[in-house]
């Protein structure tokens, strides 16, 4: 009888794991196709296709707040957690180009690229000779996922550098599950 206690519960600890609803902490240290180490200690990687997209990203772990992933009525995926973590990942996305013409054709605010590469741009929005209203840090980037274009982008909140900093982080590991 206990032979068999403890076949039922190797077995369901085995299916507990194999149904995790997509989520394991995967590996803390990372090191990226061009040599440098990504540090995803403080996350674990959440698989979204339960959100329309086939891929998996690195998430600040539950503990971190509450975690909130929705699609939106635009079929985007926004994610929060607490109030220092917003990202949204938009399919059939616009180009970092296309993010640059938008935002230096906002008449409201005066736009400073901090960071500038072929697939992402982190930049300040301000209004001009305004100091009352605090400077907004943001990200844009793009992922080619399963042949499609994706743009991640930071919500409109205000975000401080090191929130955005680490929310690029979780964006740019957003990956296919079954790369081909």
């Amino acid at each position: 009888m206990k032979k068999l206690q403890l076949i039922s519960a190797l077995a369901l600890a085995m299916s507990l794991i194999a149904c995790s609803g997509g989520e394991s902490s995967g590996t803390d240290n990372v090191e990226t196709s061009d040599s440098t180490t990504v540090d995803y200690s403080n996350m674990e990687q959440v698989n979204l296709f339960d959100f329309g997209v086939d891929a998996n990203i690195q998430l600040p772990k539950e503990d971190k707040g509450p975690r909130k992933i929705q699609n939106s009525a635009t079929e985007s995926v926004t994610i929060e957690v607490n109030d220092k973590f917003g990202i949204e990942i938009n399919p059939f996305g616009l180009t970092v180009a296309e993010k640059k013409e938008e935002l230096d054709g906002d008449l409201v605010y005066t736009i400073e690229y901090i960071e500038e590469t072929a697939d992402k741009i982190v930049y300040k929005k301000s209004i001009t000779d305004n100091e009352e209203i605090e400077a907004e840090h943001h990200f844009f980037l793009t992922k080619n996922i399963g042949g499609e274009l994706y743009s991640v982008q930071s919500l409109p909140n205000v975000f401080s550098k090191k929130a955005i900093d680490k929310m690029i982080v979780s964006a740019e590991s957003l990956a296919a599950v079954n790369p081909s």
